[in-house]
């Protein structure tokens, strides 16, 4: 019988050692999802009712379920079709009176809520994996009651368990604070959801939670980059950041250039600014006659300033109309002297002509062999001459007083014009 006892307990040793060996050998290193509790999210609900307390508490993950005789499962709102993974979490369990308290992780948990697996653990330094089938649970950790496992690489109450499960799809390795406990196989498993698992009447906390993928997987609502067209991005982006610097160099220059612009107008608001002091002083006499109450002698200089102002204005619209028609003036007196000084010119070409004319006739004269009767008419031609010199001599007199005449008036003229140009000297 002790020897039945025994060979029963090697073949149980035996069959742990090897359900923990390892299977898995993925590198299951790209993290998909990093929960630390620090915020509130749409990934863990947060529910308060006479059941179930779940609240976000400095970084942590607090969980209390008081009802008795069934337990809850927290479900993650986070999609995915991940076959192969590793899921990682940190689960302490909190003191509490009853003997059934528990707290785990689900994964591969389908929406129905038909099938799934649960791995979780107890006060009791024990772990339990379980499938669950057409809403039936299916122990796997067969080789303890009730599926409960004890494990000295469990911590108790009030410590962190740091809980890990890696797969390739059908193999499973679970890990415990590093260690590796418990490994099993299990076929046509699809994906499915993750959450946490709580048992009936258990508090607890939950200090982070995260999910990895192969290196290899490719999420569809992700976009994925060859080595190229990483290279190409590096290289685009080493680029812009040329333009950037050049651009913020461009812009640096302008920025000088508009500061220099801004100096210089500040410099001739400050000359403005000490342009308007200095006529302000010149105002201080207003000013002191306004702070005196000198009504009477401000408005008496209002009204003579603005007297003085229209006056002004109408002398500058008469010597405006002046000046304009002085040079009506000078110009018809310029047109005048041009016609004088063309009559004056005709007059010397018609007298040389008539001399010409005295002179042929003179000429002729001196012949001997000319008859009387030539002679008689040259003596009338004399007497015509005579009275023609008469008229020349008169046509003489007269150009000398037009010209006198036009000096006076040309003189008139620029006296005129003088006076009306410059009011001030007369």
């Amino acid at each position: 019988m002790k020897q039945l006892s025994c060979l029963y307990a090697l073949f149980l040793l035996i069959s742990f050692t090897a359900s923990a060996q390892q299977t898995v050998h993925l590198k299951l290193n790209q993290m998909l999802l990093e929960e630390s509790f620090t915020e509130l999210n749409d990934v863990w609900p947060v529910i308060t009712n006479n059941d179930n307390f779940f609240v976000f508490d400095k970084g942590e993950y607090f969980m209390n379920r008081t009802k008795m005789g069934s337990p809850y499962a927290i479900m993650a709102s986070w999609e995915n079709d991940l076959t192969t993974f590793s899921i990682r979490t940190s689960l302490m369990l909190g003191p509490v009176e009853s003997m059934s308290q528990s707290l785990g992780i689900i994964f591969r948990a389908s929406n129905d809520g038909q099938s799934a697996i649960i791995c979780d653990i107890n006060k009791f330094h024990r772990f339990r994996i379980r499938q669950l089938v057409e809403g039936q649970h299916k122990v796997i950790t067969t080789e303890g009651k009730e599926g409960w496992i004890k494990n000295t690489a469990l911590k108790g109450i009030n410590e962190y368990n740091d809980l890990n499960v890696r797969t390739n799809g059908t193999d499973h390795d679970l890990y415990i604070n590093g260690i590796l406990v418990y490994s099993f196989r299990i076929e046509g498993l699809k994906e499915g959801s993750f959450g946490l698992f709580i048992g009936p009447e258990t508090k607890g906390r939950v200090d982070f939670f995260t999910i990895y993928a192969d290196e290899l997987y490719r999420d569809k609502s992700k976009i994925y980059l060859t080595d190229d067209e990483v290279k190409a991005l590096i290289k685009e982006n080493e680029n812009l950041k040329i333009e950037l610097e050049q651009s913020l160099d461009a812009r640096a220059l302008e920025l000088q250039n508009a500061i220099r612009i801004l100096e210089n107008q500040l410099k001739t608001m400050r000359l403005i600014n000490k342009q308007l002091d200095k006529e302000n002083s010149q105002y201080a006499i207003i000013k002191s006659a306004v702070d005196t109450n000198h009504v009477d002698f401000l408005m008496d200089l209002s009204h003579k300033i603005i007297s003085k102002t229209q006056e002004n204005r109408q002398l500058k619209i008469e010597n405006k109309l002046i000046a304009d028609s002085l040079s009506q003036v000078k110009i018809h007196f310029e047109d005048l002297e041009m016609e004088l000084f063309q009559k004056v010119i005709d007059k010397k070409v018609d007298e040389q002509r008539f001399i010409d004319s005295i002179l042929t006739k003179f000429c002729t004269t001196d012949s001997l062999l000319s008859p009387i009767d030539s002679l008689l008419s040259d003596s009338l031609e004399l007497d015509s001459l005579q009275l023609n010199s008469l008229l020349l001599d008169t046509l003489l007199m007269d150009s000398l007083q037009i010209d006198s005449l036009q000096t006076d008036t040309l003189k008139r003229v620029d006296s005129l014009f003088n006076e009306t140009t410059n009011p001030e000297k007369k």
